[in-house]
């Protein structure tokens, strides 16, 4: 069930939450020194915004039930899977670490077996003087200056042996923080594997469940004219949350611009992959593809294909985890189907920076990103913004 999918029956609450959260990320974000007494301002919109997700449960008919138990397994599936991502990021950074702490603990053992021997050697050359030589020599000594000669001799080597054993005492005690730190981090590291072998069994649970609801849903879709309609739902409310954004959009200022429209051509593909569906591409009798399905493997990076700001970051039916960025100029780059999101609603992100991982949320029987770019909210066709693919 590839491609764009939206809510019928949750139209008119949808956008409605969408553009109230919308409004209230932006104008917080351009007013950090907002007054202490718009506090209750902020805490009713919450309560506004808690209310209508309330109702948007409550409306559920058996169809959109489907489609929320659908939601909340891809959300949870998401939620392991960027626990994942963190935990595997923990293991790099963890065994980089042990990497390092090892090579100085090798370096510190060598270190103290030399040490080691050297002060084993003054030891026994200490022992064979015996505490009573200095003052033998001295007694045996007539001329001032000789006893000054000596007197230098022997302090030189009391300090000479003293550093020695300081010098040790020191590598001794650098090598037990070393190993010490050594088995604090080969636990943790233990710790994150277990970890993500508990959190591997909850994504494939909820893998599984997923695969069931599906299965459901396209049952359910398959009877007469069924998807057909539910395609044609999803694009109507797509095309009112797009214009949600871009009225929103309209009243912002943004700083430090770079020209999209100078980009035409140049900009980079938001992920190397095979293009499934193209832009215009025949969906059925009524509808066409409005940008590009790319095929990919589960978790490809996906990258922003140029500068600008989140205004959409969060789970869309049909499109699953949904990401749009706001270029400037009225134009939009939008990015569905996404196994996990790494960025949010108001972060500016730079061209490559990587914002998500390919997945099949929202329906998709295989993994692909769903791609589109839009300008003054009408879909464009992305090959001629998008530098050759080699």
């Amino acid at each position: 069930m590839p491609g764009i999918q939206i809510y019928s029956s949750r139209n008119h609450i949808a956008v409605r939450l969408a553009s109230v959260i919308f409004f209230v990320l932006i104008f917080f974000a351009w007013h950090p020194t907002y007054a202490d007494g718009e506090t209750r301002k902020l805490e009713a919109l919450n309560k506004q915004i808690t209310n209508l997700q309330r109702e948007l449960r409550q409306n559920d008919d058996k169809r959109s039930k489907l489609n929320s138990q659908l939601r909340n397994s891809e959300l949870k599936a998401a939620e392991a899977s960027k626990q994942l991502l963190k935990l595997t990021q923990q293991i790099k950074d963890l065994n980089k670490e042990l990497g390092a702490l090892e090579k100085k603990q090798i370096t510190l053992r060598e270190k103290r077996s030399t040490q080691g021997r050297l002060v084993a050697r003054e030891l026994e050359a200490a022992h064979r003087l015996g505490n009573q030589e200095p003052l033998r020599v001295l007694f045996n000594l007539e001329e001032p200056d000789q006893i000054n000669r000596v007197l230098k001799y022997y302090e030189y080597v009391v300090n000479a042996r003293k550093n020695i054993l300081l010098d040790y005492k020191n590598t001794l005690a650098h090598l037990t923080t070393v190993e010490t730190s050594l088995a604090e981090k080969r636990g943790k590291l233990e710790a994150s594997r277990s970890q993500v072998e508990t959190v591997s069994a909850q994504l494939q649970a909820k893998v599984g469940e997923r695969k069931t609801v599906l299965a459901a849903i396209n049952k359910k879709l398959d009877h007469g004219n069924s998807r057909m309609k539910d395609l044609q739902q999803k694009k109507v409310q797509l095309e009112k949350v797009i214009n949600t954004l871009e009225r929103s959009i309209a009243r912002l200022e943004a700083p430090n611009r770079q020209s999209f429209a100078e980009q035409k051509g140049k900009l980079p593909w938001p992920v190397q992959g095979k293009i499934r569906n193209f832009f215009g591409q025949r969906r059925n009798a009524d509808l066409h593809w409005s940008g590009w399905l790319l095929g990919a493997k589960q978790a490809t990076e996906v990258a922003a294909i140029h500068y600008g700001r989140v205004v959409f970051a969060d789970y869309l039916r049909g499109h699953g985890l949904l990401l749009i960025i706001d270029h400037g100029e009225g134009y939009l780059s939008l990015y569905a189907h996404n196994q996990v999101l790494l960025k949010e609603i108001g972060n500016w992100v730079s061209t490559g920076e990587i914002i998500a991982r390919v997945g099949n949320t929202g329906g998709l029987d295989s993994s692909a990103l769903y791609f589109e770019i839009r300008h003054q909210g009408k879909a464009v066709d992305p090959k001629p913004w998008l530098r050759p693919n080699a």
